[in-house]
């Protein structure tokens, strides 16, 4: 991210919050506890937030205190000969969170004109903005074209390109063609995320996310000619509540395009005919289940934005076996995004241990049992690791947000990302037991202790 590079930052510091003794002793005591928001983020005191003696960081004010002097240690810096290397209330933690508030304000402004920031700064927070939404389909798009778990799903819809003798021929010879359908599932997808919601700021890439979703397609239909139509079948009861059927096409072929420039229409339509592809977006309201999803076409590959699926307010377990019982002679690829390293290294213990995958990849497999575990460095996803890959995901917009049970932990939609095979199971094993790791429980000491030792720089 060159938001990280312009502050000399390796990595987005994610968990920054101190957790001393009496703010561990409060959590125990009440999970529900937020710190600096409704509760002190140096010693978990209860906040008024109308009272006096409550005071917030002046710079950036988005971290609340009990008093001066407990946001005085908060923003102490911490040696990093320290085991607990959390930084709290750093000069850099205070600048990301600044950027946070700037963002905040100009999303959340009808007239951005009134905002009292900056043109030059506006501008930068539009930016910010723009990217978070619009990793959604760039994420999306990429990574089925370069995870190696979707390869094979991909290589069966590959043909020759077609001349330009062929590209000319009539539309009757059209149907006779290979033709090869993809279908995705986006599950557990919401208006206000993945579909962008009432997001109105104007940007050069694209005419709305439907466009923006089509656009970072074309890539992959242009690679894998086979492909004539994309379905996106977006799923969640947070989708519209009115079901969405939009269709945009795609035309593959640029040389052919720029050859018929000039043409009339019916003509050029003709001719185009044969190098497009046509891209389906539908949404539905509702849970993924056995009974809704009776009614749409079985998934070639699903998606997860952002699931949760080690989050107690969510239960997955229906959608995910739904997945593996959708077609026994072929083992369907997924993605998930997440928006810290912790929640996808969770996720994926979580997946495994359950029967939903049959391995973890190499470099999670080391974090969870303990193995060098603070050595450990994911960079940029590796696609190559036997058909499991996790890591950074390149996509990721430039927008950082702040958590809202921990003020001084930071995170990035989707900037984590992960991907495998589901195991093969049909409906009489799902009531098997799950495997059950032997050092279940550790993983987050581990993660944990891996993220204290990336030193802020």
């Amino acid at each position: 991210m060159d938001l990280l590079s312009s502050l000399n930052l390796h990595e987005l510091p994610e968990q920054q919050t101190k957790i001393n003794d009496k703010v561990s002793s409060a959590l125990s005591t009440n999970s529900d506890i937020r710190l600096g928001f409704d509760a002190c983020c140096t010693c978990a005191k209860k906040l008024k937030l109308s009272d006096k003696s409550d005071t917030c960081c002046k710079t950036c004010k988005r971290v609340w205190y009990c008093s001066k002097e407990c946001r005085r240690q908060d923003a102490e810096a911490t040696s990093l000969s320290d085991e607990d290397q959390t930084q709290g209330h750093s000069p850099i933690m205070c600048a990301l969170l600044r950027l946070c508030q700037i963002d905040d304000q100009v999303e959340d402004s009808v007239d951005r004109k009134n905002i009292s920031i900056i043109e030059e700064e506006k501008e930068a927070a539009k930016d910010r903005i723009t990217s978070e939404y619009e990793s959604y389909p760039a994420t999306l798009a990429n990574v089925l074209m370069d995870a190696s778990c979707f390869q094979s799903t991909l290589s069966r819809m590959r043909k020759q390109r077609r001349n330009k003798t062929d590209c000319e021929s009539d539309l009757k010879s059209i149907p006779q063609l290979s033709k090869q359908t993809l279908t995705v599932h986006v599950i557990g997808a919401s208006e206000e995320a993945e579909l962008w919601g009432e997001y109105k700021m104007k940007h050069s890439s694209c005419k709305d996310v439907y466009t923006a979703y089509s656009e970072a397609l074309t890539e992959l239909a242009t690679a894998y000619g086979g492909i004539v139509i994309i379905r996106l079948i977006f799923v969640g009861p947070n989708c519209p509540a009115k079901n969405v059927n939009e269709i945009r096409i795609l035309h593959t072929d640029k040389e052919l395009q720029r050859s018929l420039e000039g043409i009339d229409s019916k003509s050029k339509k003709r001719k185009l005919a044969g190098s497009s592809c046509e891209v389906i977006l539908q949404t539905f309201q509702g849970n993924y289940d056995k009974g809704t999803m009776a009614s749409f076409p079985k998934p070639d590959a699903v998606v997860f934005f952002n699931p949760g699926f080690t989050c107690p307010d969510y239960k997955w377990t229906e959608a995910l076996d739904v997945l593996l019982q959708q077609d026994n002679s072929r083992r369907l690829p997924f993605l998930v995004t997440t928006n810290t390293e912790m929640e996808a290294i969770s996720d994926l213990q979580f997946l495994y241990q359950q029967g939903y995958i049959d391995e973890l990849p190499a470099i999670v497999a080391d974090i969870v049992n303990g193995d060098n575990a603070s050595e450990v460095e994911p960079d940029i996803s590796d696609y190559n690791d036997n058909n499991v890959f996790f890591g950074e995901n390149p996509n990721s917009g430039t927008r950082v947000r702040q958590s809202g049970n921990m003020a001084n932990d930071l995170f990035v939609k989707n900037r984590w990302i992960y991907g495998a095979l589901f195991s093969c199971r049909d409906e009489a094993s799902m009531a098997k037991p799950s495997k059950q790791d032997s050092k279940d429980g550790k993983i987050t000491k581990s993660v944990q202790k891996k993220k204290n030792n990336s030193a802020l720089m």
